[in-house]
């Protein structure tokens, strides 16, 4: 059974470690069908749904709002005692998203540590993100080298002769839907390939939300306060309330609204979108009137212009 000083040794040292099933097995399935049913179709007008920014991905986001199961992984003791003694008693749930990664041999998603603070940053702030499959994983699996966390160095991408001699360090990820670890992000990991079957994975990114991001997940609108789902929560203690953010951002309002990024990505297309969308509903407001005014006319031209008379009848 794993404990917190367990998984605290284990981020540590490796910068990686797996939990144990965090969910039953009938909310796992509930929450399979709740992702899969984001996943028809892409977020439009009425519909919330899936989006996408590379061909390979379809990210959904707001995973708190998705299902009942995922406020509790975000609060799960084995999750929130191992990160207030590794990152610290102010970390914070900052982002939930996931994504499925659609079947493909293409190598689209290379070594990499993750960047998300601001270059200013002093310190070296440390961000932890809980993984959680959907699906069976045994192609296009999470992989991460153990260790390289430490020292911190700046994050970015790392070529294949740069991983050449770290290769026997790595911890490949496989296993069935409900997999769940944490890792250090400043560690070096990868999705890899080929992913020959669909890969559905849910991420949970915590950090002290005091830190500051870089410029552009402020551009992009990342780490905005939590969409939530009043229906989903649990009744909350102070601490699980300060977990999620509730109350955060009270005094700067205009950083606040969940998704409003100030660089739009694809602008021409969803100006093309737009109008589309815009010229449809004329259509049907132009065949709505066209409608109307036959009816009338119709109407008129039945005043004007009477049917015969009925024959006298013989007798």
């Amino acid at each position: 059974m794993s404990t917190a000083e367990t998984i605290v040794r284990q981020l540590e040292e490796d910068g990686i470690a797996p939990l144990p099933m965090l969910l039953p097995p009938e909310a796992l399935n509930s929450l399979q069908r709740a992702f899969s049913q984001a996943l028809l179709r892409p977020s439009f007008n009425t519909w919330v749904g899936y989006e996408q920014n590379e061909k390979w991905r379809l990210l959904v986001e707001n995973l708190l709002a998705l299902h009942p199961a995922n406020v509790d992984l975000a609060l799960h003791p084995l999750v929130t005692e191992p990160l207030r003694r590794y990152i610290g008693a102010d970390f914070a749930l900052t982002e939930a998203r996931g994504w499925r990664t659609v079947a493909t041999r293409r190598n689209f998603h290379g070594w990499h540590a993750d960047a998300w603070h601001d270059p200013s940053v002093d310190c070296a702030p440390r961000e932890v993100k809980l993984a959680v499959y959907l699906s069976d994983v045994e192609t296009g699996h999470f992989a991460y080298l153990a260790g390289s966390h430490r020292p911190r160095r700046p994050a970015r991408h790392w070529s294949p002769a740069e991983v050449e001699p770290l290769l026997h360090r790595e911890r490949a990820m496989r296993g069935p839907a409900g997999t769940c670890f944490l890792f250090d992000t400043a560690g070096v990991h990868r999705q890899t390939t080929p992913c020959l079957t669909p890969r559905d994975v849910m991420f949970f990114n915590f950090h002290d939300p005091a830190v500051r991001i870089q410029a552009e997940d402020v551009a992009a609108g990342r780490y905005r306060p939590l969409a939530l789902n009043a229906g989903f929560l649990p009744p909350l203690d102070a601490e699980a309330a300060r977990i999620l953010g509730f109350g955060r951002n009270r005094a700067e309002p205009e950083d606040a609204v969940v998704g409003r990024a100030a660089v739009r990505r694809y602008p021409v297309l969803h100006d093309l979108v737009a109008a589309t969308l815009a010229a449809r509903l004329e259509y049907q407001d132009l065949a709505q009137t066209a409608r109307r005014a036959r009816r009338f006319l119709g109407r008129r031209l039945a005043r004007l212009m009477p049917g015969p008379k009925p024959a006298e009848a013989h007798p």
